[in-house]
């Protein structure tokens, strides 16, 4: 695939209203990413918000994804022009920006994110033009295409003022942050109480009616049927580190179990 991050074919299934599935890495080694991309799911959720993750770990991992068939998604620790410039250079599929709070918040997200007159993004691709194999008009024609930018809402205000967001253009997707929402509702650790969800229902409804995209990030359990059956266009269930303890503790027990017979 000449286009190196694989957007192509998650805008397809989209687009035929198929669901994409990822999972996310917190962990530094590229394996994870690639792991991921050999069990088959759509995209690795590459989390650089709330992790140790350096620059140069993200690079491996967008690499692994790429060749084992995942797109990439890099979730940037913030909006800032200076913060989110150089994970832009690594070519991903996409970034999720997160904390999106206000229409001020959505626009300075695609400003940083898109190359002028759209945005204030500098130029200075490498990866992205293939490293010279593709002309910088070619990689300009197409790189709105190439590059998707997911707003990560975490903030009642946001609910609240969500038709305006959804109006902001220069997006892809929106999706939801279940824990952030529920503290600046005043639901501490509380991401499953009915205000909250109804919230995220609010933010879903309002832009599956646009046409928007939406997408969730949660555990793996039987509450993710609502949401699909609501028409999300995709979801990211757990990650590498729960994952892991998920099966070591069925493991530890599963062997405790058959040495207590």
């Amino acid at each position: 695939e000449t286009t190196m991050n694989h957007t192509p074919r998650i805008r397809d299934k989209w687009a035929n209203r198929q669901l994409c599935i990822g999972t996310t890495a917190t962990l530094s080694d590229p394996t994870v990413s690639e792991l991921i991309g050999e069990a088959g799911f759509d995209f690795v959720w590459i989390d650089m918000e709330h992790s140790a993750m350096t620059l140069a770990d993200a690079a491996h991992h967008v690499r692994a994804a790429r060749a084992s068939g995942a797109a990439s998604w890099i979730r940037v620790p913030s909006e800032d022009l200076t913060v989110v410039k150089p994970i832009l250079e690594l070519h991903p599929a996409g970034v999720i920006v997160p904390r999106i709070d206000s229409v001020e918040r959505a626009e300075s997200a695609v400003r940083s994110c898109r190359y002028p007159p759209r945005g204030i993004r500098g130029y200075g691709p490498s990866r992205g033009v293939r490293y010279g194999l593709i002309s910088p008009a070619e990689y300009l024609a197409d790189i709105d295409n190439q590059l998707m930018v997911h707003l990560q809402i975490e903030h009642i205000d946001a609910v609240n003022d969500i038709e305006n967001i959804l109006d902001v253009p220069g997006f892809d997707s929106v999706l939801v942050g279940p824990s952030d929402l529920s503290l600046s509702m005043n639901l501490v650790g509380q991401p499953d109480h009915p205000d909250v969800q109804a919230a995220i229902e609010t933010i879903f409804k309002a832009a599956i009616k646009k046409n928007i995209p939406a997408g969730h990030s949660v555990g793996f359990d039987t509450s993710i049927q609502k949401w699909i059956d609501m028409g999300i266009s995709w979801i990211a269930c757990d990650g590498d580190w729960n994952l892991l303890m998920k099966q070591c503790n069925k493991m530890l027990e599963d062997i405790t179990q058959m040495a207590s017979r």
